[in-house]
């Protein structure tokens, strides 16, 4: 099978060359490494050309005249692999020697198999740590039993992170000709994709060093710490991405509706259905009144909705704290 790696960049010449030597060293080789640059004015690209010229294999680097954003970027990424699978790459991460080996023997051992997705050891800059990436998404392997519980736990939230996975070409055929969800990151959209073609895998093991540090356009970190929370409850709390609650849920649940009327699969539809009402419940949470906010999330708590709408292990308490933090201030 041919191996194609799909690297998107963007002011990334801090960590780039040390991912690239780590996918160039890997015990199972690649064949072809596309990076598509998001209109970097640093030295990203110059040190990407001097790290692959030297390497026996095929890359193309492309560099984006206007900004694209993340998504749009890495589709344009995957339209120009030609491999049988492919792999996803962030820029600043690196990879264990043996990822590219064992996800390909998923896909060897596993004919259906569309995407895998594996674990990460939770790094800081220095890659130092080892807190589990899965862990950190509240994922739990019971979310794989079967097609039914997978599109309900992706609908609760996404534990599908694009830099552990790979993808089948087919897999890439059907989402590129159907028109992608433009509100949604291309992982939790490829991964929703491959559990409605019964095609999506997990390999528990960590094979990469998934680096955490202030440049991350997505990171991972579910903890509340004492200055997010000082934040949350700030006054100007409107301008923190991460006070939004059902603004960044109901867009892409409107997605994923689409795209199952689309097959008219009427079973999908109506657990789709119950994720839309739980978070339009909560759309006028942002400057609502601190009591009405509080009876939708103890409504809610006696009818046992938050463990039902979201994989958050603490899911009862993030919809209290943000009832509270983003209720009008007086």
């Amino acid at each position: 099978m041919k191996i194609s790696v799909a690297m998107c960049t963007y002011f990334g010449e801090e960590f780039v060359k040390e991912q690239l030597d780590s996918i160039l060293n890997q015990s199972h080789k690649v064949d072809e490494i596309i990076i598509c640059d998001d209109s970097s004015k640093d030295n990203t690209l110059t040190i990407c050309e001097e790290v692959l010229k030297k390497n026996d294999v095929s890359y193309i680097i492309k560099k984006n005249k206007n900004n694209l954003g993340f998504i749009k970027n890495f589709y344009q990424c995957l339209d120009l692999c030609t491999g049988d699978i492919i792999f996803f790459s962030d820029q600043d991460d690196v990879w264990k020697p043996n990822k590219v080996e064992k996800i390909v023997q998923v896909f060897n051992d596993n004919a259906d198999a569309l995407l895998v997705f594996t674990d990460a050891d939770v790094v800081n800059q220095n890659l130092e740590g080892n807190d589990s990436l899965l862990n950190g998404v509240s994922f739990d392997r019971h979310f794989l039993d079967n097609t039914e519980a997978e599109i309900n736990s992706l609908l609760n939230d996404n534990f599908v992170t694009g830099a552990t996975m790979a993808i089948r070409k087919e897999l890439k055929d059907i989402v590129i000709s159907n028109a992608p969800c433009k509100e949604c990151p291309h992982d939790y959209w490829l991964a929703f994709m491959a559990a409605l073609n019964k095609g999506l895998y997990c390999c528990e093991e960590p094979l990469i060093y998934y680096r955490q540090h202030d440049s991350n356009t997505i990171g991972i970190n579910k903890k509340y710490t004492f200055n997010r929370l000082k934040k949350l409850f700030s006054s100007d709390s409107q301008k923190y991405l991460e006070n939004q609650y059902s603004e960044l849920r109901l867009p892409v649940l409107y997605g994923f509706r689409r795209e199952l009327e689309k097959v008219n699969n009427v079973q999908y539809l109506s657990i789709v259905d119950q994720k839309i009402k739980f978070w339009k419940d909560r759309e006028n949470f942002f400057g609502g009144s601190l009591i009405k906010n509080l009876l939708v999330v103890l409504r809610s708590l006696m009818k046992g909705e938050q463990r039902k709408n979201r994989n958050a292990r603490n899911a009862v308490l993030m919809d209290f704290v943000k009832a509270l933090a983003l209720a009008k201030k007086i």
